[in-house]
């Protein structure tokens, strides 16, 4: 499934993302977001990126996680998932 999203940077440049999946997270009341711009980084890997969804105003807003303890729950789940874990 090839789901893209349009993303207002923080320079205000309009960029097109591929939506890797989306996450609703019990234990934290949200939802997170996994994108990636097909990047690959120095290895050759394709970089994904976390977002935490806030809706506001009918808007989808991705927020930055910046609790670390957030962040390490979120990256735990998401590693889970990607083992067939979760």
């Amino acid at each position: 499934m090839d789901r893209k999203v349009t993303i207002t940077n923080a320079k205000g440049q309009r960029v097109v993302a591929n939506i890797v999946t989306v996450l609703r997270i019990k234990e934290l009341n949200g939802d997170y977001v996994v994108y990636t711009f097909n990047q690959k980084d120095e290895s050759g890997n394709i970089k994904d990126y976390v977002s935490k969804l806030r809706l506001a105003d009918g808007n989808y807003y991705f927020d930055s996680i910046k609790d670390q303890a957030e962040w390490e729950k979120v990256k735990n789940i998401i590693l889970e998932y990607g083992r067939g874990v979760a």
